[in-house]
């Protein structure tokens, strides 16, 4: 006698659509937690970039109030020409500087 199971037609379809609903939910299970870990790395780099920016943007505002200080403008009073320049030429040192390191 042979001890080999023959499956009908009809069984090995059902096992055949078993094994492909399986495989689908683990690559979908697999996929979530793929975005999860995506989302968690992307949020992480989000931060640092903010922090860095803030961290950037406050030793710009030191060195604007500065330079205020120096010529002796009031608190009240708009920036002059210069220091509207001299904020854009350090603003824009800010981003070059967040630029090499990957974050502009």
């Amino acid at each position: 006698m042979d001890s080999t199971v023959t499956m009908s037609a009809a069984l090995r379809g059902a096992a055949l659509k078993r094994e492909k609903v399986a495989a689908a939910k683990a690559a979908r299970a697999a996929g979530k937690i793929a975005a999860v870990a995506r989302r968690a790395e992307e949020e992480k780099i989000r931060a640092e970039r903010s922090a860095m920016i803030a961290e950037e943007t406050a030793r710009i505002g030191l060195k604007v109030a500065a330079v205020r200080r120096a010529l002796g403008i009031g608190s009240d009073e708009p920036n002059p020409t210069s220091v509207c320049l001299l904020i854009e030429s350090l603003t824009s040192e800010m981003r070059f500087r967040l630029a090499a390191k990957g974050f502009w």
